[in-house]
């Protein structure tokens, strides 16, 4: 922002999209586009930030947090905050925008994209090809699998995996959760991953499904910057399969049934003729309570997780979507979008049922806070 310019009279800046989490002296705020790393505000900050919602002018801003905090800034104190904030990108503004588009083609000018999740790479692939026992199931066309830290969940990773090792589908779908701003609903990663070495995107197919598209289905490459939910399948697919190539999509929030429906009808009418080839995967965790996310305690899940798991396991995606939006998703269940859209391709192709391999609950006593994940398998 050119502050020599700057109109600090009439100016009514907002701030743009940001996630934060309160601790016991302030606030962590974390920036889903990662142009920064977590930084620590105080409670009087947040405030401050808070009220450039676009609608008020620094006089207003000062008015407005004097209200609130019995506080008065003087005129410089705010613009001061201003330049700074604005050195983090958090004001939706030309320097934001701009920082964006930069971003967005510096992903799409990889070659490859790394994986930098874990510090050793080839170290946990030769670890989970080591262990990984043969309990192939050939029929097997789908699986829900867990994306919660690997040293949390390996043994059910392994379980889970195990039932593909041999499988002879080599294509492999993977539908991940948005877990940072996605502005459109459905996306794919268009350029190939690296582990310890190149993990090749299916090029053919994408093309095929952009033409599904009426926008760009790489509009959303950010989201991909550090999406676990994605890059965590990859790390297990290729330590012990040959020759794969994937799909890496991303499924976004939406309250909309059949937007789902719309995705997941264009997505198999591009993929229809490879339906043969492709192993779909969804990778999602279930409930998130506990202080960590907002609730006042932790409490149990299992209930909600296994009704939820079982209408799933018997091809009731509907019931299941609809199980979830009734009550607004209390427990947090970050599948339900992405989990229909997969269940509702693998319909179409002919899936016949479904069977709960695994399903357990971390807890966390530090933060009074619990994740619960499971895998679940899908026949043909």
């Amino acid at each position: 922002m050119d502050f020599s310019k700057f109109d600090f009279k009439n100016i009514k800046l907002r701030t743009r999209h940001f996630e934060f989490e309160e601790i016991e002296d302030g606030f962590i705020v974390r920036d889903p586009f990662g142009f920064f790393d977590d930084l620590f505000f105080t409670q009087y900050a947040i405030i401050l930030l808070s009220l450039f919602n676009g609608n008020r002018t620094i006089d207003e801003v000062k008015t407005e947090f004097f209200k609130i905090t019995n506080i008065l800034l003087s005129e410089q104190e705010i613009v001061d905050f201003i330049k700074m904030m604005d050195e983090y990108y958090l004001f939706y503004n030309e320097r934001f925008i701009n920082k964006v588009e930069e971003e967005r083609k510096k992903l799409l000018n990889l070659e490859y994209k790394k994986i930098t999740l874990v510090e050793n790479i080839t170290q946990l692939k030769n670890f989970i090809k080591e262990n990984l026992t043969d309990e192939t199931e050939e029929n097997l066309i789908g699986l829900i699998v867990p994306h919660i830290d690997v040293k949390i969940a390996m043994d059910l990773y392994l379980k889970t995996y195990a039932k593909i090792k041999k499988t002879k589908r080599r294509i492999f779908f993977i539908f991940g959760v948005a877990h940072s701003l996605h502005l459109t609903p459905f996306s794919i990663f268009p350029r190939d991953y690296y582990t310890d070495k190149i993990v090749r995107v299916n090029k053919e197919i994408l093309e095929k499904i952009q033409r599904q598209f009426g926008y760009e289905i790489d509009y959303d490459v950010l989201a991909y910057r550090n999406e676990h939910s994605v890059e965590f399948p990859i790390i297990f697919l290729d330590s012990f399969l040959e020759d794969i190539t994937i799909i890496p999509s991303i499924i976004a929030y939406t309250n909309k049934k059949d937007d789902l429906k719309i995705i997941s009808e264009r997505i198999y009418k591009a993929i229809e003729p490879y339906k043969d080839e492709i192993f779909f995967i969804s990778s999602i965790d279930l409930s998130h309570v506990g202080k960590k996310f907002g609730d006042k305690f932790y409490f149990d899940t299992k209930e909600v997780d296994l009704m939820y798991i079982d209408m799933l396991s018997n091809l009731k995606n509907d019931e299941a979507f609809d199980f979830l939006s009734k009550c607004e998703n209390q427990t947090r269940i970050d599948g339900q979008f992405t989990n229909y859209v997969f269940l509702e391709v693998l319909k179409m192709i002919g899936t016949s049922k479904g069977k709960l391999i695994d399903y357990r609950n971390y807890y966390e006593s530090l933060t009074d806070s619990g994740v619960s994940y499971c895998s679940v398998g899908f026949y043909i």
